[in-house]
């Protein structure tokens, strides 16, 4: 069986994360889903081997922010890029203080969105 490529969203507003799986399924490509950073590490923990990219919130319940990333960045690897992705004022301090180099504002520009996507797939 082979796997495809994935990215996952990890956001805990649901509307949200819908919007990026229907995204995903316009350019083709599949999108993984977790509410928190607790739901993200398991899903790294079972498909890591398929996941091209990550797509962080900043605050997230049930973890601070900088140990979730932390978490992340530990069990990801540096083979799967993270891209912070918020609504925060400064996203780029913001990011910095993840240990993130990569950023998106919401609301976010689809047109960097696919491009992200597609180099993903």
């Amino acid at each position: 069986m082979t796997t495809q490529p994935a990215v996952l969203v990890v956001d805990d507003d649901p509307n949200y994360r819908e919007m990026i799986v229907l995204m995903g399924q316009m350019w083709g490509i599949v999108v993984l889903e977790a509410g928190d950073c607790g739901q993200a590490l398991q899903i790294l923990d079972r498909g890591k081997d398929r996941i091209r990219l990550i797509l962080l919130d900043y605050f997230m319940p049930g973890m601070e922010p900088t140990q979730c990333a932390a978490a992340l960045i530990a069990k990801a690897g540096p083979s799967i890029p993270i891209i912070l992705v918020t609504a925060a004022v400064n996203p780029a301090v913001r990011a910095a203080e993840l240990k993130l180099s990569h950023w998106l504002s919401k609301p976010l520009d689809m047109s960097v969105l696919e491009v992200l996507f597609k180099k993903a797939a």
